[in-house]
């Protein structure tokens, strides 16, 4: 049985209902930011792109910024943060 197919063998399954899936590669531009000096709770914004298109935008909370640093596997010394304009 074939296991990858093109949208062109399979667009009238599709429409008619039929759920596909697939991979790809993906961008996430993640801002982060503690709003409440009394908390550690991190507030996240996601925005997931392909190439220069933001294709989806989601939010989540993380009790601390360690436990967002370790779900994308960043170690703390990584250079990789930008500073954004206070509000």
């Amino acid at each position: 049985m074939k296991t990858f197919y093109s949208y062109q063998e399979i667009q009238n399954l599709i429409g008619n209902g039929q759920a596909i899936t697939f991979s790809y590669p993906l961008r996430a531009q993640v801002t982060a930011a503690q709003k409440h000096h009394d908390s550690q709770t991190i507030h996240v914004t996601f925005v997931l792109l392909v190439g220069e298109y933001a294709i989806g935008e989601f939010t989540s909370k993380f009790e601390t910024i360690e436990r967002l640093l370790d779900a994308f596997d960043i170690a703390d010394h990584e250079e990789l943060f930008e500073l954004l304009a206070s509000e």
